[in-house]
């Protein structure tokens, strides 16, 4: 949710997912697991909170706060390492911000939440081929916008 909607509206969007997911129980079928189907409420609550605030183009965007988990660096490294480190965070964070919504959400799921392309699937109502499609465009697209930006000397 984090990603979805920024830290400040995270916690009662998941408030409000939790809950249409208790009073849709009984609609689930159990064609897919449980996390692909509370993901798939979670995609579509998110859709629908942008798209009816004509602003579905902006999932992601907000400020540096709204993506902590991406942006603060890991503190095992020494304070150089962990500049470096940040920056590629920032660097990555932005160029998903920018990456087309069809392909965003499969690629966060599968490069940063770590999901199965069945999980995708099941989650996102679509069939697998078409799943391991998006990624790959995705990750085309992220290239891509990644490519000048690496090329000016970040890390």
């Amino acid at each position: 949710m984090v990603r979805a909607v920024g830290l400040e509206d995270a916690d009662d969007m998941t408030q409000d997912i939790f809950l249409k997911a208790y009073r849709g129980l009984s609609r689930f079928r159990g064609d897919a697991p449980p996390r692909a189907w509370l993901a798939a409420i979670a995609d579509n609550a998110v859709k629908n909170r942008y798209r009816s605030r004509s602003r579905f183009r902006r999932v992601f965007a907000g400020s540096s706060d709204a993506h902590p988990e991406l942006d603060a660096p890991e503190r095992r490294a020494g304070p150089e390492e962990d500049a470096r480190t940040g920056e590629s965070r920032r660097v990555v964070a932005e160029a998903l911000r920018l990456l087309a919504p069809e392909f965003r959400m499969a690629v966060v799921l599968r490069d940063i939440e770590e999901w199965s392309y069945e999980e995708i699937a099941a989650s996102l109502v679509l069939p697998v081929g078409t799943v391991k499609s998006r990624i790959a465009r995705g990750r085309g697209q992220l290239r891509e916008i990644l490519a000048p930006m690496l090329a000016g000397g970040l890390p």
